[in-house]
């Protein structure tokens, strides 16, 4: 694991993303509901976001540069950060590029 163990210790009511043995199910707002994350408008910009806003794994990134990070001003995709793309590694995900 790649610093996403906190996902274990989240739970269904908490309103973030936790991990319940088969799949991550996240609760970000790209849908009103709990649902499967990488699925449909869930790409992991949110995650991507929060990364950056806390400066998480932002300095080695290729998409950080001066004028902020890629993934957060939407020139590239959430497939293109660090962060992102080590979760996704972490569980198995196969996120949509």
């Amino acid at each position: 694991m790649t610093g996403h163990s906190t996902l274990y210790k989240e739970q269904p009511g908490d309103g973030k993303a936790y991990w319940d043995g088969r799949q991550v199910t996240c609760r970000c707002p790209a849908y009103e509901f709990p649902h499967r994350f990488s699925g449909g408008r869930c790409n992991g910009y949110h995650m991507a976001k929060n990364c950056f806003d806390n400066r998480t794994s932002c300095q080695s990134c290729n998409c950080l540069h001066s004028g902020g990070c890629d993934v957060v001003n939407e020139t590239e995709s959430p497939a293109e950060c660090i962060y992102v793309l080590d979760f996704c590694a972490d569980y198995q995900i196969k996120l949509r590029r």
